[in-house]
């Protein structure tokens, strides 16, 4: 029964051997890439494309991050800005590019939203672009003239459902138009209850037509509806989210105060979804996939290093990292099996329907 024993310990020797051979040349094939992808990387220029002129929240992000990975990489790292179409026309010039040294700080909710409603000119597709990680994540929060006697989120709903509101935006899929429409939806309400009017110059011109009674309420971001509630010139209502928000611990949720019925939810945890996919890193679908991974490792290590998510706090700009490979899950997640009808309607909710 045991006579072969030589012969099979000096077989299992030899598996042995080639397997640690194995392994010691794939360890050092990995390094190779890594080295190689550093040294691609090393005593050139890297872009980050901000889609917004200078001075705003993605411009001050990509400036933080910048100096950081240029230390980290040994490239030099610059901010270029290419303004236009809400960060669309920037995000369509990276997604064709080809070009493996140019990363971009995408709005990725309002590009997923350009996607969802074949918003014309929208040239990606966010499930094949790279993924590198997300900086920040903004909660929704909607947001009432304290021009206006009422305080509460119900106080706020019985008024808008016997007289009407109005709410601003800057257009169609910005990011609030579309986030204040999927609430409506949310909340069961008509046109007429909650109408929305396009047109302005940015949050700060739609906060101040609220503050001068020209509109009843908006919703924005948190790190800018922060700005609005120091001289109470807005009211916060609800977070558009099922978690509350750190810069407003004390406001509720709207799965707290909305009495949403389960349509209601549906429609919030999907918009939810879609601004979860917050500020993030990308770059366009056919980066080298080891290129890919250098620097999505390195951007990991800046957003999640304790000294620079405290000098961002420090500015008022919080730092909450995804990576690369939850947002490409989360991705998956808001386009799989969507049905043309259910595109259609989610089209028509977000682009027509609350629009005035």
């Amino acid at each position: 029964m045991f006579r072969n024993k030589n012969k099979i310990g000096k077989l299992a020797s030899t598996v042995m051997a080639s397997a640690v051979t194995t392994a010691i040349f794939l360890g050092f094939g990995n390094l190779a890439q890594a080295e190689d992808a550093a040294d691609y990387y090393e005593g050139k220029t890297v872009k980050i494309v901000v889609g917004f002129n200078p001075g705003g929240g993605y411009d001050e992000y990509a400036r933080m991050i910048a100096p950081e990975l240029e230390k980290r990489i040994g490239a030099t790292v610059i901010v270029e800005n290419q303004p236009g179409g809400g960060g669309l026309l920037a995000l369509n010039r990276l997604a064709q590019s080809g070009d493996d040294k140019t990363m971009m700080l995408a709005s990725s909710e309002s590009a997923a939203l350009a996607q969802l409603t074949d918003r014309p000119g929208t040239r990606f597709d966010l499930s094949k672009v790279t993924w590198l990680g997300r900086a920040v994540v903004d909660t929704r929060m909607a947001m009432w003239s304290a021009q206006n006697t009422e305080r509460t989120f119900g106080e706020v709903l019985a008024t808008m459902k016997s007289e009407g509101s109005r709410w601003g935006a800057t257009g169609l899929t910005d990011s609030v138009s579309d986030a204040t429409a999927a609430m409506a939806e949310a909340l069961n309400l008509t046109s007429d209850e909650l109408s929305i009017v396009l047109g302005y110059d940015g949050t700060s011109a739609i906060a101040l037509a609220v503050v001068r009674g020209e509109a009843d309420g908006v919703v924005v971001s948190s790190t800018s509806a922060i700005n609005y509630v120091g001289d109470d010139s807005l009211v916060p209502l609800a977070a558009l989210d099922r978690e509350r928000d750190a810069l407003f611990p004390d406001t509720p949720t709207i799965f707290e105060v909305g009495n949403l019925d389960e349509e209601g939810e549906r429609w919030m945890d999907f918009r939810s979804n879609i601004t979860t996919l917050g500020r993030a890193l990308v770059m366009h679908e056919d980066v080298d996939p080891e290129r890919a991974d250098f620097l999505a490792g390195h951007l990991e290590d800046i957003l999640t290093d304790d000294k620079f998510i405290q000098k961002a706090k420090d500015m008022n700009r919080p730092i909450n990292f995804l990576s690369a490979a939850d947002l490409n899950k989360l991705i998956q997640n808001i386009f799989a099996d969507l049905s043309d009808k259910r595109k259609a309607e989610i089209k028509h909710v977000l682009t027509e329907k609350f629009i005035r």
